[in-house]
Parts: structure tokens; C-alpha cells; sequence
């Protein structure tokens, strides 16, 4: 998701190994406490959430906190979206990291490396009973140079279906009312579309996604993430699979810059047949694209183990060196408790981490009689089941980006799958130095 850049984390470890107070001296107030809860000020920063459609949400949320915390202030920090890892990454080398943060494990990863993140695991151990197993193994780091355990609270998380073109199936000799489940019914799938000569495209993806592997069965890391090992056999096989179907013309040429972003303009010009997308995004569709939207079927993302390998978590993370350490872990498990993370996901369109949540009426009485319902229940299942396969470490910066690169060189004929793999791992391993 969003790296933590290099030099700043090199800076911000170095800093520790002469201070203490180092990466992460906040301003909080130390405060004290009163009729037994935490008092005193501490700081609380999100990310591009201060708006028209949120800001009310938060300023009820801490105005309720803080009166019944007398004493107590949450100063709120919001960041726009731009730069905001730049920002954080100066902000831990200077010091200067507010009390609690919010971002995505990604990015977390660098700071908890540097030793700028409490270990939650350690100073309040009993928290991950509160929270889906999936989600606190999402925030759960491991690996060399960095002490195993959960960096953070688990927040808000997402996913979605896959959506399809049914006229556009039908154009190309595929069933709308078989849609494809696993690899071999995508990949059979795509061929019989090819065949057709409908001169359409099966989709986007095209294994440079370490999603495309995982949900293929194939291990991306090793168990104690020492070592990525996404160059198996298996996995060269199954980028082979997509190297194949590019020759065949069944992936789009554009497909293959790191940059293109027009999968949903090629869907809804009927150039290809399934995209992938949010829960939310048949409700663009039919405001949007209305003729397409007569034609939308939604169907469960491609795999293999029956469950999704793309679940996006976010995380609020609690500074190492804040100054109220008791009052920062109760506002943080306040902010992501069953109820709190319910109300924000309702507002949000995303899904809570919390306990019990994904069970509430809300989500339980899904009417299932259109397209928007059908991708809201096939996402909620998703949460329910699935699991995040990118590990935080792999960023952009280290690796992500690279397999993309290669993974384009494979289909483009420059390179073997093998030698593509090979390299994408190589890279990613020398990153973990």
C-alpha cells in the first residue's frame, strides 16, 4: 500500500540507538486519572478524513470520549492524502510522531521496524480477542530486524466482487450463469472467449499482483517471512497461464503499464468482460452506466481456496515513546471498539474489524434482489473468510512495483515467467536486507 521511504526509517533507527525519546516524542500531557480512567491530552491523527461526510462523526466521537474522561483532551490532526507518507516519515524523524496514527499496514511495517510503534502484543495483550482473527493477523508483523507481534488496532477494512459484462458474455460464448469460480474456469473461460472472435478481452489481470498468486495457493513468503518464495514451480506455471493468454490476445496491451488506471473505462466501453471492484462500485456502475448496469452480474473475486486474498485492512498505530501510554490504548480501543467501528463503517461503505460487527442487522438483512445488493453480500463474506496476502513489507518501493515490471516483460515475450519470478523474488529479498 504506502511505503515508508527508506531513508527516513534509516534516520529514525539511528536516532533511537542514541535516544530514547527518539521517533516519536509527542507533546501529550501526562496528565492522571480520575474515578479510575486515564486523563491528561494526547493527539489523534487521521488520514484525509476531515470533511463534510466525516468530520461529524469524529468531533462526536471525541466530544463523548472526553466527557466521560474528565479532564481528558483528544487533540485531532487530520492529513491530506497527498504526501501523507512523506509525512509521516518526517515526522518520525524529527520526532514528532502524534500519539496515535492512522494508516495502512504498509506503511506501518517501516515505522514499527524502526521501533517508532508500541508492540500491542506486548503492552496490552488481551486486545486481539476484541478483533477478527484475520484482521489482527493483518496487523501482526514479522521478520528480520523487527520483534514479532501486533503494531496496531485494527480499523476499518474492504474488499470486493468481481463484476461482469453479461451481453458481453454472451457475445463471446460464455454463460452468464457460470461464472467463473476458480483459475481453471477463469482461464477455460478466457479461451473459449478468444475462440469466439468476439475481439473482447477477459480482463485486466495479468499475475503481477501477489494476489494473483496467493489466491492460487502459492506462498508468497516463508512462515517466519525471512524470505519471499513466490518463484515456486507453481507460481511460474501459473504466471505462464497468463503469458499464454496474452499471446492469445486475451489481455489488453495497456494493461502492462504500471501507470494505466482504465480497467473501469474498458469495462463500461465493453472492451472487457470482468473487472474486479468494490462493494460500492455497482451503485457507480448504475448512476453512471446505466446500460451496463442492466447487464452487471457480480460473482466472488477468482481462487482457488474459496476465499479472497485481497482484503485491504486499515490500522491505528500508538506511538512508542508517547507520553500517556494509558490514555493513547484506551482512546484507540475506544475509537476501534464493536460499536464505534460499526457506526464509522456504516458511514464509510466499509466493513469493521471488531468482534461481532459483520454480524450486526445491518449487514445480516443484505437485500440480495439486486446487483448492489448481491456485490455488498459477496464482499461481506469476503471480509468474513478472507485474509490480506500482501505482506506489509512488500511496498512499492520494495518489490511490489518490480513484479509488476517483470511480470509485463513476461507477457511481452522479453523474458521467461521463470526468469521474471526469479528476478521479482531476488529484488524483493535484497529489500528485506
Amino acid at each position: 500500500m504506502r511505503a515508508l521511504k527508506k531513508l527516513a526509517v534509516l534516520i529514525c533507527a539511528t536516532a533511537m540507538a542514541g535516544s530514547l525519546a527518539a521517533c516519536g516524542g509527542s507533546n501529550s500531557s501526562s496528565g492522571g486519572s480520575k474515578d479510575g480512567k486515564p486523563s491528561g491530552e494526547i493527539s489523534f491523527q487521521t488520514w484525509n478524513l476531515k470533511n463534510d461526510k466525516y468530520t461529524p462523526y469524529f468531533k462526536n466521537l471525541i466530544s463523548a470520549y472526553e466527557k466521560s474522561h474528565p479532564g481528558t483532551t483528544i487533540k485531532w490532526i487530520d492529513q491530506p492524502s497527498d504526501n501523507y507518507e512523506q509525512k509521516l516519515s518526517a515526522d518520525a524523524a524529527a520526532n514528532s510522531l502524534p500519539d496515535i496514527i492512522d494508516a495502512g499496514p504498509s506503511l506501518m511495517y517501516g515505522l514499527a521496524k524502526a521501533g517508532a510503534l508500541m508492540n500491542i502484543s506486548k503492552e496490552a495483550p488481551k486486545a486481539q480477542n476484541n478483533y477478527y482473527k484475520n484482521a489482527w493477523d493483518a496487523v501482526t508483523f514479522k521478520g528480520k530486524d523487527i520483534e514479532e507481534g501486533a503494531y496496531g488496532f485494527p480499523w476499518y477494512v474492504n474488499d470486493g466482487p468481481t463484476y461482469y459484462n453479461t451481453e458481453l458474455m454472451q457475445k463471446c460464448g460464455l454463460d452468464p450463469n457460470k461464472l467463473p469460480v476458480t483459475w481453471d474456469d477463469y482461464f477455460s473461460q478466457a479461451d473459449t472467449m478468444v475462440n469466439s472472435g468476439c475481439g473482447a478481452y477477459m480482463s485486466t489481470m495479468m499475475g503481477s499482483s501477489v494476489d494473483d498468486y496467493a489466491s492460487a495457493g502459492i506462498s508468497i513468503m516463508n512462515k517466519d517471512h525471512t524470505k519471499y518464495v513466490f518463484n515456486s514451480p507453481d507460481a511460474v506455471k501459473h504466471l505462464q497461464r497468463f503469458v499464454d493468454l496474452y499471446n492469445k490476445k486475451g489481455i489488453p496491451p495497456e494493461a502492462l503499464s504500471a501507470q494505466w488506471s482504465q480497467q473501469g473505462e474498458f469495462f463500461q466501453k465493453g472492451s472487457i468482460v470482468a473487472m474486479g471492484g468494490s462493494a460500492y462500485s455497482a451503485a457507480d456502475f448504475k448512476q453512471n452506466s446505466p446500460d451496463l448496469y442492466k447487464h452487471l452480474a457480480v460473482g466472488t473475486k477468482i481462487s482457488d481456496q474459496g476465499k479472497s486474498a485481497s482484503l485491504a485492512f486499515e490500522m491505528l498505530a500508538v506511538n512508542a515513546q508517547t507520553k500517556n501510554k494509558t490514555l493513547a490504548l484506551d482512546f484507540v480501543q475506544y475509537v476501534t471498539n464493536a460499536k464505534n467501528q460499526l457506526e464509522f463503517a456504516k458511514k464509510s461503505n466499509t466493513f469493521p474489524s471488531s468482534k461481532g460487527g459483520l454480524d450486526d442487522p445491518y449487514y445480516a438483512n443484505i437485500d440480495t434482489s439486486d446487483v448492489q445488493g448481491k456485490a455488498l453480500k459477496i464482499t461481506l463474506n469476503s471480509v468474513k473468510n478472507g485474509y490480506s496476502s500482501r505482506p506489509a513489507e512488500f511496498t512499492d518501493a520494495n518489490g511490489n512495483r518490480y513484479l509488476q515490471q517483470q511480470a509485463a516483460l513476461a507477457l511481452q515475450g522479453k523474458q521467461t515467467a521463470k526468469e521474471s519470478l526469479d528476478k521479482a523474488v531476488k529484488y524483493a529479498n535484497e529489500k528485506l536486507q
